[in-house]
């Protein structure tokens, strides 16, 4: 009977051993953990500011942990699990053993589980906590590097450009995190600009380089993997070259890299077939996330006009959706696409994991518009809509961490 073929599949056993067995299963855990926790105290401190509810202890001022936390706090790691996953494959060389990648992946993740509660305990240990939270954490991730580092070391491979471009954007994102370590909220520009345009971003787009033109082929007919080495230069390029101006002082001069790069990579997502995507849903979350990335250089061009007309701008609003447009969306892409396909599950978006894709998408409208519209009221919105995607995106998909895979393979 169809019911009770599928009953052992259902109840299969925890095993939570199994989170330790392989590199991906470990570091994606403690990523969804992380949004949880970084979603909801923020969501809490947006609900204070208005009066809604009283306002959570801090030790540093919240808008500084807040660019921390979501530029450099739960992204890297979905990154290691990642390049710990496939990496490997990417260089050809053997999986790392576990004793390679465990031992800093839980000083890493210790440290950073700690930043909150240690945000939260200030009135009792003051800033202290958070920083040296901080710091260890930049130490694990370090390690981490050092230890990604050697595989590409080992490899015999010609082509180990985009693991080479990865290490050198995670590098720039520790040193994010070591600067909010030493300084604390005195760091907060520096984190923006390195976390967002010299580690997140960079990263983010070099996956795509190499993955979305290469996913796109193997399902959509008629469409060729289309990724040269100059693209990938601009792709990677362009944020760091904006990055740069902005921290010398020139953001009133972005406009001459923001619009090119807008342009080049809204025709990218024509060329790499965003119409052909959308017949696949998990496909079409690659190419909508992807399409964020020109609307956010769009906005970017347009906020630097606006300062070179005498005006404030808009500068929040690229910067939201660069990283809740463009790089939320592409983790909640891509994990999903390597939890479904290293647990022996359809390799498929279901419906569930497509509205709250949806949803995602309606979030990043909110959070940009929050720039423009009166009131904190929008920023509030936003929060509670990226909690209503990314909390039960998290709880959906973390048993699969420390459960045997459905279709009884190792892994």
């Amino acid at each position: 009977m169809p019911g009770l073929e599928s009953r052992p599949r259902l109840l299969a056993p925890l095993a939570p051993r199994l989170v330790f067995a392989v590199p991906h299963r470990f570091f994606f855990l403690v990523g969804v953990t992380q949004i949880v926790v970084i979603s909801l105290w923020w969501a809490w401190a947006l609900a204070a500011r208005i009066a809604l509810v009283a306002a959570p202890p801090a030790a540093v001022s919240d808008t500084a942990v807040h660019a921390l936390l979501m530029t450099c706090g739960f992204a890297p790691f979905f990154m290691f699990g990642f390049l710990f996953t496939a990496g490997p494959r990417w260089l050809g060389v053997p999986p790392p053993q576990r004793a390679a990648w465990l031992p800093p992946g839980i000083l890493a993740a210790i440290a950073a589980l700690a930043l909150v509660p240690s945000q939260l305990a200030g009135p009792w240990i003051g800033d202290a906590g958070v920083r040296i939270a901080a710091g260890v954490y930049a130490l694990g991730w370090l390690w981490l590097l050092l230890r990604f580092a050697l595989l590409i070391g080992e490899s015999q491979e010609r082509e180990k450009v985009h693991a080479k471009v990865v290490l050198a954007a995670l590098s720039i994102g520790a040193s994010a995190v070591a600067a909010f370590a030493l300084s604390g909220a005195a760091a907060h520009p520096w984190v923006k600009e390195l976390g967002v345009w010299g580690f997140l971003l960079p990263v983010f787009v070099t996956v795509c380089h190499r993955m979305v033109p290469f996913f796109t082929a193997s399902v959509v007919p008629f469409v060729t993997a289309f990724r040269p080495w100059w693209l990938l230069s601009a792709l990677t390029g362009a944020p760091i070259a904006h990055g740069i101006l902005d921290a010398a002082g020139l953001a009133a001069w972005t406009w001459l890299l923001d619009f090119p790069a807008a342009a080049l990579l809204f025709w990218l997502t024509l060329r790499w077939g965003l119409m052909q995507s959308l017949a696949n849903r998990l496909l079409a979350m690659l190419h909508l996330g992807f399409l964020w990335y020109a609307i956010g250089f769009l906005l970017a061009g347009v906020h630097s006009l606006l300062v070179r007309s005498g005006g404030i701008g808009i500068p929040l609003a690229p910067v939201h959706a660069l990283t809740v447009g463009f790089a939320s969306a592409l983790l909640m892409a891509m994990v999903t696409r390597v939890t479904c396909g290293h647990s022996g599950r359809t390799l498929a978006a279901d419906t569930l994991t497509w509205r709250l894709f949806q949803l995602l998408q309606l979030t990043a409208v909110v959070r940009i518009s929050a720039e423009i519209l009166p009131g904190r009221g929008w920023l509030l919105m936003a929060a509670l809509l990226w909690c209503a995607c990314f909390v039960p995106w998290c709880i959906k998909y973390a048993p699969v961490y420390w459960r045997p895979r459905s279709d009884g393979r190792p892994g």
